[in-house]
């Protein structure tokens, strides 16, 4: 972060008699003074913003240590330090009350939904008005605590807090169970290395990255609870709380000062809408990451070699300089030699976590990781030569069983950026009218997020205030689209990555350079764009709450299949959207009639594709009402299929109805071979 100057004033004219030295000061000071004629960093470039008040006067808005000059040119003992007077009381109690009320309100509001009332485009349909007024209660209790005039550290983390529980808790408290078919996927994975000990690479790619995995299984261990169903359930509001410090301390060494960190981490919460903070490799490794960039940005900032030892090295000082003169002045200062053996240890040891939780996360860690290297605020280069040979050599030697036979997948499409781009995105636009309303959403969510910040790095830098590192951040993770989709998933995922850094720019919009608060012109505006981009948020998170929600008597259907289906029998989902699989992880052979994607024009379901599977050995089909969900949501299938498919294949011979209750139906499929 750049320093930030003591406001004085200027020298009063000299006595006749000869000046005395002046006692020394008391006031506290976070720098030295520069001395007369001096600038305040020692580097050539004058920042008006860092000149002398007028004789008598403070900087609005800032703490106040207002100090005689005479002390310093001969003068009389400087009068004591003047200090904004502390906040009223009052004014805390009020804004401590209004983040109790919002809270209260938000989760009343939450317990009070039908589910049932979920719709095409989600959350957004159920919740009642009460919902939207703790949002506005909370946003306004934290633009005001921001405009305080004296810092607020712990009446903000409340404030942010309070935003966390009420926008990104809704599922647990409404649902009381896990979100996503993947969550129950992870814990079934948990579970089979908790009960087999091993790892079966041969069995699924997740085993060759087992970190988070095994995280799992030592926690379940460590406290003697063996379902992790809870856990689950509540990652989402787990994990965003623990990413809040490494957030904090990440914001803190992109920003010029505290105020603004605050407002990106604020700014973060409120656009975060990709949802990857469920039980899941990717919700860890992303936590690590931050918590990484944040650790190395604090304690290893500065030039890896000298700026002037050649062309190369002067070029890039030269030009991060001229982009942004705060870069060489942020960070803290460096640690002890045995406190950097240290963090470079442990900075080490979490670039070792993240490439064996993950296939994605370490390779966005090397872009980022190079650019900072390149701009002078990474001394380290041994960190992003470790952060390229970890995932490769992770990748040829740990995962070579995946990466023998996934070698088209991974290299295929290398280079194709319209494929992985545009390509990627139209896949995607595609479904019912609802569902592509929520996909616009997210598309224009993510492109006010990235105008914006580009928007307050242009204004950072006409400020000369701090803005080159969060613009470097930002970008960094789009030097991946050459590589592959991921899944189809690489646009979500890199917005994701760029965050952090984007939301610590947008904010720059609205938040001034000089210490204490924006001042109610640019707080009324911040609640504005904090309120717009709350709403969107509510519909592109949840905008898909009717297919990834699902019910107990779902996972009551589920353990009835789990307790009649013999070990190794073919289990069949009509749509791959079942909540299954977190247990007998190994035990079955899992088969889906049809992927949960869009498929334009897509072809009804046939009893013909059941019958194949369950030719030989027999199997048994499940559907659930998410399937329902998401065949209509996604038009997987022609609407109302799977209600026709039900009724016309449920009385073909050899289908046998087992059991049936509100969450779906089971069916037994007789083979050839089995009589069952």
């Amino acid at each position: 972060m750049t320093p930030e100057p003591t406001s004085t004033a200027p020298a009063a004219p000299p006595p006749p008699a000869p000046p005395t030295p002046a006692p020394p000061s008391h006031a506290p000071h976070r720098h030295a003074e520069p001395k007369h004629g001096e600038t305040q960093h020692g580097n050539g470039h004058h920042d008006p913003r860092h000149s002398e008040a007028k004789h008598g006067e403070t900087k609005h808005g800032e703490h106040a240590e207002t100090k005689h000059s005479g002390a310093r040119h001969g003068g009389t003992e400087p009068p004591a330090v003047v200090h904004h007077g502390p906040t009223p009381p009052w004014k805390l109690i009020t804004l401590a009350a209004l983040a109790a009320a919002a809270l209260t309100l938000g989760i009343w509001s939450l317990l009070a939904v039908d589910p049932a009332r979920i719709g095409g485009t989600g959350l957004v349909e159920a919740v009642p008005p009460a919902f939207f007024v703790a949002i506005f209660l909370s946003l306004t209790g934290f633009v005001a605590t921001l405009n305080l005039r004296r810092h607020t550290p712990v009446l903000l983390a409340t404030q942010v807090l309070v935003l966390v529980v009420i926008l990104h808790s809704a599922d647990p408290i409404i649902h009381g169970l896990p979100r996503l078919q993947a969550s129950y996927r992870h814990l079934g994975i948990a579970d089979y290395i908790a009960q087999s000990g091993r790892l079966d690479t041969n069995l699924d790619a997740y085993f060759n990255w087992p970190g988070f995995f095994d995280l799992l299984v030592q926690l379940s261990g460590a406290t003697g609870v063996s379902d992790l169903m809870g856990l689950a359930t509540w990652a989402p509001l787990g994990m965003n709380l623990l990413l809040l410090a490494p957030l904090l301390a990440l914001a803190r060494r992109l920003t010029s000062q505290p105020r603004q960190a605050w407002a990106g981490v604020w700014l973060f919460y409120l656009t975060s809408w990709v949802g990857q903070d469920y039980l899941a490799p990717q919700a860890y490794a992303f936590l690590l990451l931050v918590t990484l960039l944040a650790c190395l940005l604090s304690a290893f900032s500065g030039w890896a070699w000298p700026t002037g030892s050649n062309r190369l090295t002067q070029f890039l000082a030269r030009s991060a300089t001229r982009l942004d003169p705060t870069v060489p002045h942020q960070g803290m200062s460096s640690p002890p030699p045995v406190d950097t053996a240290i963090l470079l240890v442990i900075s080490a040891g979490l670039l070792v976590a993240i490439t064996a939780s993950h296939q994605l996360t370490p390779f966005a860690a090397i872009p980022i990781l190079a650019l900072f290297l390149l701009s002078g605020r990474l001394r380290m280069p041994s960190l992003p030569i470790l952060a390229v040979v970890l995932p490769v050599g992770w990748l040829v030697f740990v995962a070579k069983d995946f990466f023998d036979g996934h070698l088209t997948q991974l290299f295929g499409s290398f280079g194709d950026v319209e494929a992985h781009t545009l390509g990627a995105l139209s896949e995607r636009v595609v479904g019912s009218d609802s569902h592509v309303l929520v996909v616009y959403m997210r598309l224009a969510e993510v492109a006010l997020v990235w105008l914006l910040a580009a928007l307050g790095a242009f204004l950072a830098h006409r400020r000369r205030a701090a803005w080159l590192t969060a613009a470097l951040g930002a970008l960094a993770p789009l030097l991946l689209i050459p590589g592959q989709p991921y899944g189809g998933e690489l646009m979500m995922r890199l917005y994701l990555f760029s965050l952090p850094f984007a939301a610590c720019l947008a904010v720059l919009t609205l938040m001034p350079d000089r210490r204490g608060g924006p001042g109610w012109r640019r707080a009324l505006a911040l609640l504005a764009m904090g309120s717009v981009l709350a709403s969107i948020t509510m519909v592109t998170r949840y905008g898909n709450d009717s297919m990834e929600k699902f019910t107990p008597d779902e996972i009551a259907l589920v353990k009835q299949l789990y307790a009649t289906a013999p070990d190794g029998s073919i289990l069949i989902e009509a749509v791959h959207n079942t909540p299954w699989q977190f247990q007998k992880y190994a035990d079955y052979d899992y088969r889906a009639l049809t992927m949960a994607q869009p498929k334009p024009g897509a072809e009804p379901l046939t009893c013909d594709a059941a019958d194949r599977i369950a030719q030989k050995a027999g199997a048994y089909l499940i559907v659930t009402t998410s399937q329902k969900e998401a065949a209509d949501l996604l038009e997987t299938t022609p609407s109302g299929d799977l209600d026709r498919f039900i009724a016309t294949c449920g009385s073909s011979p050899g289908w046998s109805k087992l059991f049936e209750n509100a969450g779906g139906v089971v069916f037994h499929i007789q083979g050839a071979g089995n009589g069952n």
